[in-house]
C-alpha cells in the first residue's frame, strides 16, 4: 500500500477536544508501517506557499478525512479553496472521502449534504460518551485501511500480508510474551511498592503510576535498581510485543472477519503506544504503563482465549 489520506479540519473545531489528535491516534499504525503518509497542515514547512502545498497533497491523496464542525463549516478558505479541490478529486474517481461530524452544524444545509456522513450528524462526536467516540474512530481507522488496502496494488503490500491462520498464530504468540512480561512486573512492582511503603511508612492507596510519581525521588539504591527492572520491561517486551501486534493486524484485516474483538485489541494498543511515545519515554518517574480504563479502552479481557480457541478450532 502506497497512499495519502488528508485530514482536513478547521482549528476553531479543536477545542476543547482536538479531534484532529484524537483522529491521527487511531491511524498511527498506518503511518507507521511507512506504507501510507498521514497528511494535515502541520507537514506544511516555513516559508511554503500555503494553498499550493494542500492543493498538492490533496492531488496524491487516496482518502480524505473531513472533521466537520461549525468551524469546518464558516472557514472561508475550507470553502473557497480547500473544499473545491477535495470535491474536483473526487469526480476524478481518484479520492474517497469520510465526513466525519465532531460538533453540532448545519451539515444537512452543507455543500456536503449529498453525501452520507459516516457517523449521525444530530449526534456528533461532542455529544457522545468517550467509549463511543472511540469506537466511531476506531471504526473509520479500520475503514480507511480497508478501502485503502483494496485500492492498493504494490506488490510489497501483498508480500507483507499473512494467511489468517498464521496471522492468528502470531498475534497469539506477542500475547503470550506481553502476558508473561506483565505478570513479572506485577510481582516485582507489589514487591517494591510493599517495601517503600513499610521504610517511608505510607498510609495511602493510590494507583500505582501516580505512587511512584510521587514517591520517586524517595527511593534508595535497592529500589531505583528494581523500579529500573520494571522500566526495561515496558520498554523492551511489553513495547516490542505491542507494536508486532498492531503490525500484524494493521497488515492483516481479514482477521477482523474471523474474531471482531482483535479490534477492541487493536484499539487499546493504539491508546497505549501514543501514551508510551508521548508521555512514558518522556517521563522518567515512570516504569509502569496503564492505558484504557480512563479512555474506555481497557485491555479486552479473554482475548488472548479467545485467539487460541480460534486456532484450536481451525487446526489443520
Amino acid at each position: 500500500m502506497s497512499a495519502t489520506v488528508f485530514l482536513s479540519y478547521s482549528h476553531q473545531d479543536m477545542a476543547p477536544v482536538h479531534w484532529l489528535e484524537r483522529l491521527k491516534m487511531y491511524l498511527a499504525p498506518l503511518r507507521r508501517s511507512g506504507e501510507v503518509e498521514i497528511w494535515d497542515d502541520s507537514a506544511i514547512r516555513a516559508g511554503a506557499t500555503w494553498s499550493a502545498e494542500i492543493s498538492k497533497a490533496i492531488g496524491r491523496s487516496k482518502a480524505a478525512i473531513l472533521l466537520i464542525g461549525p468551524g469546518f463549516l464558516a472557514s472561508d478558505f475550507i470553502s473557497n479553496e480547500e473544499l473545491p479541490s477535495i470535491l474536483r478529486r473526487l469526480r476524478q474517481q481518484g479520492l474517497n472521502i469520510y465526513p466525519l461530524i465532531t460538533g453540532y452544524c448545519g451539515y444537512s444545509r452543507s455543500v456536503l449534504k449529498d453525501f452520507q456522513a459516516f457517523n449521525d450528524p444530530e449526534s456528533p462526536l461532542e455529544s457522545l460518551p468517550s467509549a463511543d467516540q472511540n469506537k466511531i474512530l476506531n471504526k473509520l481507522s479500520l475503514e480507511v485501511e480497508e478501502y485503502l488496502r483494496a485500492q492498493s496494488a504494490v506488490p510489497a503490500a501483498k508480500a507483507a500480508s499473512m494467511d489468517v491462520p498464521l496471522a492468528q498464530k502470531e498475534i497469539s504468540r506477542h500475547l503470550q510474551l506481553t502476558w508473561k512480561a506483565f505478570s513479572a512486573q506485577c510481582t516485582r512492582r507489589d514487591d517494591l511498592v510493599a517495601r517503600m511503603k513499610a521504610r517511608l511508612k505510607i498510609r495511602e492507596n493510590l494507583q500505582f503510576e501516580k505512587f511512584f510519581f510521587r514517591y520517586f525521588a524517595s527511593m534508595n539504591t535497592e529500589e531505583k535498581f528494581e523500579f529500573d527492572q520494571i522500566r526495561a520491561l515496558t520498554e523492551g517486551p511489553m513495547y516490542n510485543g505491542n507494536m508486532a501486534i498492531l503490525d500484524i493486524l494493521a497488515k492483516n484485516p481479514e482477521v477482523f472477519n474471523e474474531l471482531p474483538r482483535l479490534a477492541d485489541l487493536q484499539q487499546h494498543l493504539v491508546f497505549w503506544i501514543n501514551k508510551y511515545e508521548k508521555v512514558f519515554i518522556k517521563t522518567q518517574e515512570m516504569c509502569l504503563l496503564y492505558t484504557g480504563v480512563e479512555d474506555a479502552v481497557p485491555f479486552p479481557s479473554g482475548v488472548d482465549a479467545d485467539v487460541r480457541a480460534w486456532l484450536k478450532k481451525h487446526a489443520p
